[in-house]
């Protein structure tokens, strides 16, 4: 029988999704007035990320795959270790302007990291098809309580590691004019 909290999960899984997919589809394909590939290297390159057309394809594909696994419901612990990888690079890229959005803060950063490690903890729920192919339990079986909160681990050192490409090369004090591109 589904519960509320399998709704609730269902509800962040699809705001997730429609989030992420709209920004790496615009990175990947330039869908949605996005630039497409060429525009995320050069909003890359203005960040200081080396090599920057291939952090470009590695985020918009990230972007787009992992919001696809999320939405589904699809080994959820995987893409749950995506998403925290991207949210905690891009919190990093916005970390020194703060929290308030306006001055290119990380606020909506970290409400979609938190949306995502609550996915993480929680499990994808009963409308799912981790649910559907038995992968639940997988994931929320008593002895693997640990599962989630090591997928949040892996996509925080995976997020640190791509931060640490970037080169102390940057366009201005905070984000630069051609950095409005997330």
């Amino acid at each position: 029988m589904i519960a509320l909290g399998d709704v609730a999960a269902l509800l962040l899984r699809v705001i997730i999704f429609a989030v992420m997919f709209f920004h790496g589809t615009q990175k990947l394909f330039g869908w949605w007035g996005g630039r497409g590939l060429d525009g995320a290297e050069a909003f890359f390159t203005s960040l200081g990320f080396r090599p920057p057309r291939l952090v470009a394809l590695v985020a918009s594909t990230t972007e787009t795959i992992a919001s696809v696994l999320l939405l589904l419901g699809l080994v959820t612990p995987l893409a749950v270790a995506m998403l925290i990888g991207v949210f905690t690079n891009i919190a990093a890229i916005h970390v020194r302007n703060g929290l308030e959005s306006k001055k290119h803060g990380f606020e909506l950063e970290l409400v979609m990291f938190g949306s995502v490690a609550a996915v993480g903890l929680l499990g994808p729920g009963l409308v799912s098809l981790d649910s559907l192919l038995g992968l639940s339990a997988l994931f929320s079986a008593p002895g693997l309580w640990w599962v989630g909160p090591v997928a949040i681990g892996l996509g925080l050192v995976g997020g640190v590691g791509i931060s640490l490409t970037r080169s102390g090369e940057r366009s201005g004090p905070g984000l630069p004019a051609s950095a409005q591109q997330r």
